[in-house]
């Protein structure tokens, strides 16, 4: 058997008494309650202890590239001043701020509150796809350990106030499996546009999504290779249509082909260069060193970043060693939880606990013959990381992937506690036996 007897990716099995139950409104209930009121509670603690106004206070790219959009100079200087067109940040999650800062004032207090509430929201939609998408791969059980940690984990409740786009990323991540396996069951063109309008918006709040993305796609294109070519074509053409205004705009802005973003050579100097320790060093940033933004002022964004690119280049070519070590510590600290110097220990915890039972979770499912349910799976957890593997690996970056891999992590608990449950079983069994055995035995 190719697929679990009952998964949506089998279509023509029967479905499992068990697996597509749905999930107890009573269950759905608890975990939506704690997880809104942790968060408005971790939120009115945020607020309490650092003020009203330091949302705004660092990291603040996306808040100086919103306030460029309302003033009228498009998407621009991202580090203050005035410093011309930008594709340091993409479009999305700025123009989303632009929208509040219209609405409710820039950088005041009632647009932090909405800013900060429409992350909780994103929060909590993130957990329902998280549980569909367990009910839909697996069964109820797992759906109801998926939503509960992610309701509760502390980690996870803090998610609100990032000033980024992360809450975003994690929710499109599992957002796009959960459409991946809709249109694995029904490969139509309305389900396949759908899905590659959905890809091209969520690269457009964040392309480094971009790959793993389109990965998810190619794995639907796949399994529907036989009675959907044509529609998969559509939906490929779809998200390259709702995508290519950015670069387009890129090209016409700095007359380079910049497909995602202009700071991968700033990102790649950050973390390889003399005197690095693979972590995220603030003190190059231009907002952050009065030099540096003098030199980005001077040369201009594109030649700025070129010039970091090659700086890097040139170090890691003279120190291939030192690359390739700071690249394992890299490695480590993503899935550890570790890259933040300033780090809470609750970081590790977590972060080590998904990546044990997810990693565990996803070979189980292969070794069970899920094959395909594997496969979509691994991809976007294989693929994402890599840019983090040569740069620096931030707690932040972790999380835009922790609601796809808490799946495969509640999968392997609920399976642990079930082969748990049938061994005490078993020996219970096996003890009341011993008696009667004897019994007879004596007659």
């Amino acid at each position: 058997m190719s697929e679990r007897e009952g998964s949506p990716l089998n279509p023509h099995s029967e479905t499992s008494a068990y697996g597509r139950w749905p999930v107890p409104p009573r269950s759905l209930a608890v975990i939506f309650t704690l997880a809104l009121g942790m968060r408005l509670l971790a939120v009115w603690s945020f607020v309490s202890n650092r003020g009203r106004y330091w949302l705004f206070s660092h990291p603040y790219e996306m808040g100086l590239v919103a306030n460029s959009l309302i003033h009228g100079h498009g998407y621009s200087s991202p580090f203050g001043g005035s410093t011309g067109p930008t594709a340091i940040v993409a479009p999305g999650y700025p123009t989303l701020i632009a929208v509040v800062f219209l609405a409710f004032g820039s950088d005041t207090f009632a647009s932090a509150l909405v800013i900060m509430g429409l992350h909780i929201l994103i929060g909590l939609v993130t957990i329902w796809l998280m549980m569909h998408v367990a009910r839909e791969l697996f069964d109820q059980r797992t759906a109801i350990v998926a939503g509960a940690f992610w309701a509760v984990s502390l980690p996870l409740l803090w998610i609100p106030t990032i000033f980024w786009e992360t809450s975003i990323s994690a929710c499109a991540f599992v957002g796009m499996v959960a459409l991946a396996i809709r249109c694995r069951r029904e490969p139509t063109m309305t389900t396949w546009i759908l899905l590659g309008a959905s890809g091209a918006i969520a690269a457009l709040i964040n392309p480094a999504l971009l790959p793993s993305l389109v990965a998810i796609m190619g794995w639907v294109a796949w399994e529907t290779r036989h009675v959907a070519r044509t529609a998969a074509a559509i939906g490929f053409l779809t998200l390259l249509l709702v995508y290519a205004p950015w670069p387009i705009r890129n090209a016409l802005r700095f007359h380079a082909f910049i497909p995602m973003r202009s700071t991968v050579g700033l990102e790649m100097y950050m973390g390889n260069r003399p005197g690095a320790t693979g972590r995220l060093d603030e003190s190059v940033l231009p907002m952050a060193n009065p030099q540096e933004f003098k030199n980005f002022v001077a040369m201009g964004e594109i030649a700025y970043t070129h010039n970091r690119s090659v700086e890097a280049s040139e170090y890691i070519r003279a120190h291939p060693l030192i690359f390739l070590k700071l690249s394992a510590r890299r490695v480590y600290r993503f899935w550890s939880g570790t890259g933040n110097v300033d780090g809470s220990p609750f970081y590790g915890f977590h972060a080590g606990l998904t990546a044990m039972f997810g990693f565990a979770g996803v070979a189980l499912i292969y070794r069970k013959r899920m094959r395909a349910t594997a496969a979509l799976i691994a991809l976007p957890l294989l693929l994402f990381p890599f840019p983090y593997y040569i740069t620096h690996a931030e707690f932040r970056y972790r999380l835009n992937i922790d609601a796809l891999l808490t799946i495969p992590a509640a999968y392997a608990v609920t399976q642990l506690a079930a082969a748990l449950s049938h061994r005490k079983a078993a020996k219970q069994a096996a003890g009341a036996a011993k008696p009667t055995l004897a019994g007879s035995s004596l007659k």
